[in-house]
């Protein structure tokens, strides 16, 4: 295969690690500030039909402030000081008053987890206790958030040298191999970063819901989050595959993609196409074989004539 076929088969498995690494990309700066695909949420929560007083009901031993659970008994989260919504992200959190769109979003940092008993506590100035369902289910969150984002980060890093190893593929099926290296470990952390994120957030969603359903409050799982990482990986696990293939079904002889279409291989040592002089003198049309073993000819002088032997009885008397 030449020079178009070898570039036609590294130019697939290219761009779909080049599609992989746009999703992660957005993955990795949605929510970072205000107006940065505020779309792309991993989970929101609406606090628009918040009840006080069913809260106040439900949760065993909770506590609310002395004004708070005295003067008011229903009412919204702006009675609370809290905005409408909440949406989390990877690095952070925004909140707004509607939905769409972000007010203001919390900086960003590393080891993040959504911890909403310590939000609505900070947002709220008010000390609010959640059933011990919702704290368990938040311990298990913080660790599987911090290993989620950890997935995204070396996901994305290795996709990124996938990308630029990726060229090299073009010169040899040593390079191929390994792209396709570097081509698995990226989809390994993809797969384990989107199977996180999927089922921490249905995890979630089950049991805020339970939790908090007599308080009014409703959460939302992030689709446009949730089709962006599940396309990655699958751009991932395409580009791992054609990344296998061009290593195993395509031609990849430098020189001849290169430019230069001299024999690469043959019966030479190294495969260079290098030809050897012959030297010394060499009959023409001599078989080599017989250039070495055949027997010298010299001249001879003519056989001498034939002579009758000696009979001595022939000259006698009988």
């Amino acid at each position: 295969m030449g020079k178009l076929g070898r570039f036609a088969c590294i130019l697939t498995p290219m761009l779909c690690t080049l599609a992989s690494l746009v999703c992660i990309v957005l993955l990795l700066i949605a929510g970072t500030s205000n107006n940065v695909l505020p779309s792309v949420y991993y989970m929101q929560l609406d606090l628009r039909h918040i009840n006080l007083q069913s809260s106040i009901d439900v949760i065993p031993g909770g506590t609310f402030s002395h004004n708070v659970s005295t003067g008011i008994t229903s009412g919204n989260a702006q009675d609370l000081g809290l905005k409408n919504f909440y949406t989390t992200y990877l690095w952070n959190y925004c909140s707004s008053a509607s939905a769409g769109g972000n007010d203001q979003c919390e900086k960003s940092k590393s080891g993040y987890t959504f911890d909403v008993e310590n939000i609505i506590q900070s947002e709220s100035k008010k000390n609010v206790t959640f059933p011990d369902s919702v704290q368990k289910v938040q311990k298990a969150v913080n660790v599987v958030s911090k290993f989620m984002a950890a997935c995204y980060v070396l996901a994305g890093v290795a996709t990124v040298v996938t990308f630029i190893v990726g060229w090299f593929g073009l010169l040899s099926r040593w390079g191929s191999c390994v792209t396709t290296i570097f081509a698995d470990i990226a989809f390994g952390f993809l797969l384990t970063a989107s199977v996180c994120a999927t089922a921490l957030a249905y995890s979630l969603k089950g049991a805020f819901n339970k939790a908090f359903d007599s308080f009014g409050v409703d959460s939302t799982i992030g689709q446009h989050w949730m089709r962006t990482t599940w396309m990655a990986t699958i751009f991932a696990a395409a580009a791992g595959v054609f990344w296998m293939m061009s290593m195993c079904c395509c031609s990849g002889r430098t020189r001849r993609v290169m430019g230069h279409d001299g024999p690469a291989g043959g019966k030479n040592k190294g495969g260079m196409g290098m030809r050897v002089e012959r030297t010394g003198y060499e009959r023409v049309g001599a078989s080599p074989l017989m250039a070495q073993h055949e027997v010298p000819m010299h001249p001879y002088g003519a056989p001498p004539a034939h002579k009758p032997g000696f009979e001595p009885l022939r000259h006698g008397k009988v």
